[in-house]
């Protein structure tokens, strides 16, 4: 689909990825709404948790043709140090946030008969990563959504993509090693040394999904990359 005069709307739109997504959908011509939790400078306050509050902004929106579902957290910490607190956090924001996100953007887009979705999962929902168990767990969770979605969506013309990055160079990426081990004071599981991206990177990935979203639109963008640059 065209993106320039598209409107699009993004979840955690301030963050390291949703910010540069934002970035990149209004370089390539889009009207951009990002939402994120108030007092973050977002076009618009939005907690993705609130399934209410999320429905009623989707449907104040005058346009809606793209809608990336950006919004997660990241809990870092041995699984034996989680609290039944961090996985329930993780739960609402990653999931249910997203299926929050999802479900009315659908709905509309459906009716129209065009649009394209674009879940945020991540490599570590394909491969796991130590010390960020829930935010995998959370994350594997979205690869099935986006891949049920998809041939579903394909009949109303709406396109369905699930974009994997690798690691990135946010603050989340440094939790494990910053907060998580430094409080446990113990030597965290091995993991395999992975070349950071940048978020500019992956939005310009993700920015190019949502242009060519189809029904013919393969799943997982970015995981192969991602692995490439392992």
């Amino acid at each position: 689909m065209q993106l320039h005069g598209a409107a699009a709307l993004v979840t955690g739109g301030t963050g390291g990825i949703g910010s540069a997504l934002v970035e990149a959908l209004r370089a390539a011509g889009a009207s951009v709404v990002a939402a994120d939790l108030p007092g973050t400078g977002a076009d618009l306050d939005l907690d993705v948790t609130d399934r209410e509050a999320v429905a009623a902004a989707v449907a104040a929106l005058d346009r809606l043709d793209v809608v990336v579902a950006n919004a997660g957290i990241g809990v870092a910490g041995l699984v034996e140090d989680l609290d039944p607190d961090d996985w329930r956090r993780s739960v609402e924001v990653n999931i249910c946030g997203a299926v929050n996100t999802v479900l009315p953007s659908y709905e509309r887009l459906r009716e129209q008969g065009s649009g394209s979705i674009v879940v945020m999962a991540s490599l570590a929902g394909l491969a796991g990563t130590p010390l960020l168990t829930p935010y995998a767990m959370t994350k594997s969770a979205l690869l099935g959504l986006g891949a049920s979605l998809r041939p579903e969506a394909a009949r109303h013309g709406v396109g369905v993509t699930t974009v994997c990055p690798g690691p990135v160079d946010t603050p989340l990426l440094d939790a494990p090693s910053a907060s998580a081990c430094a409080a446990t004071s113990r030597r965290p599981p091995a993991r395999p040394s992975r070349r950071r991206t940048s978020p500019t990177w992956w939005s310009r990935r993700s920015v190019g999904t949502a242009r060519s979203s189809s029904r013919d639109e393969p799943g997982c963008c970015g995981a192969r990359a991602a692995s490439r640059r392992a």
